[in-house]
């Protein structure tokens, strides 16, 4: 089995034994950094045919320091609930590589344009990052 398939079903497993729903929380109910996530600035993008493991890019997965986790949970800061990304890639920008940034795959440039839009001036979400056995 795919790594990739391995984490979703882990993600499905991990839900449904929490009885979790996807909602979208308000952010003034929420200790995000209790909850294990932390504040990152977050880039969108559309090019290249394969990851940094060999794998096609594909919606669901991003470019992060691999050292964080294996997937990604991500909230805008006002708790919009955005998805859960593969980590599958690393990218050559510094916060990449020192963990600042998370760069989310998106199918092409309207749809990064409209995520920064979502995101803001600001341009951070909360990350939580959950490890795999890869």
């Amino acid at each position: 089995m795919k790594r990739g398939t391995v984490l979703v079903l882990l993600v499905a497993v991990l839900l449904i034994s929490q009885g979790a729903e996807r909602h979208e929380p308000h952010q003034e109910s929420i200790d995000w950094k209790a909850q294990g996530f932390q504040k990152m600035h977050a880039t969108a993008y559309c090019v290249g045919h394969h990851t940094a493991n060999g794998s096609a890019v594909h919606g669901g997965g991003c470019a992060c320091n691999p050292h964080l986790g294996d997937l990604a949970i991500v909230y805008t800061l006002d708790g919009k609930f955005l998805g859960y990304y593969e980590c599958n890639d690393t990218g050559g920008t510094q916060g990449l590589q020192n963990g600042t940034v998370i760069d989310i795959y998106r199918k092409n440039l309207t749809q990064c344009q409209m995520l920064m839009k979502l995101l803001g001036a600001e341009q951070k979400v909360y990350v939580k990052w959950i490890e795999g056995n890869g």
